[in-house]
């Protein structure tokens, strides 16, 4: 029998109590469980290495604080501002894509046109400054 088919026991994690520590997680080194870690999610920066004819993509494993402290570095070296984008793969993505319906749905049922459609001698009212 394979282990995955194998019930694994669990351990308890010290800061929780409750029997959540892999014992992988522990032969790793790691004290507690998923859970109740503090390590901040790691990004993944892509570069391109060599020159010429002779180039590779590499990727760079670091931490988010590390990585930020790197492109704000750079930025100032170049004058300009830091642009980072995280992704949350954690986030329930049926969660967030109901919440965007929802927001919306709430922006097209409270925009109602200012003027009427059906007078084409009503001026329209729209953004002021922009000629319609």
């Amino acid at each position: 029998m394979t282990q995955t088919m194998q019930s694994i026991q669990m351990l308890n994690c010290p800061a929780c109590n409750e029997p959540t520590l892999h014992p992988k997680r522990k032969e790793m080194g790691y004290h507690v469980c998923v859970n109740c870690s503090t390590a901040k999610p790691v990004v993944g920066i892509t570069t391109v290495e060599g020159s010429g004819d002779h180039t590779y993509n590499d990727i760079i494993i670091m931490d988010q604080d590390r990585a930020r402290a790197i492109a704000q570095k750079e930025a100032e070296l170049k004058g300009g501002s830091i642009h980072m984008e995280y992704l949350d793969l954690d986030k329930d993505e049926n969660e967030v894509t109901q919440s965007v319906k929802e927001a919306v749905n709430q922006v097209l049922e409270d925009d109602e046109p200012d003027y009427d459609t059906f007078d084409p001698n009503k001026e329209p009212e729209g953004i002021q400054g922009i000629d319609y």
